[in-house]
């Protein structure tokens, strides 16, 4: 059980969306996840992708992973089991 404090919190709590949008972000959509790897780039290349937002970063990926024809296959079974391009897990 919620102590009133808690409970206090919860009644005047904004939504979500709009706590974030107050920090310049969007909420997740279905089947997206946030992710942390280590990459080797120029420095150059750096600072360009430093500039995109998260969104534009997944989508440049996405395009490049396309472009060398790593996506063969993983996309068309992930469409036709999730209906969804975007979702890269086997």
């Amino acid at each position: 059980m919620l102590n009133k404090k808690e409970h206090h919190v919860a009644r005047v709590r904004p939504p979500k969306e709009h706590r974030l949008a107050a920090l310049g972000l969007e909420a997740l959509g279905p089947n997206e996840v946030s992710a942390r790897f280590r990459t080797r780039l120029d420095k150059k290349v750096t600072a360009v992708l430093e500039r995109l937002t998260p969104k534009q970063r997944g989508e440049a990926l996405l395009k490049g992973l396309e472009v060398l024809g790593l996506l063969e296959g993983v996309q068309d079974e992930q469409e036709t089991r999730q209906g969804c391009g975007y979702d890269l897990l086997p």
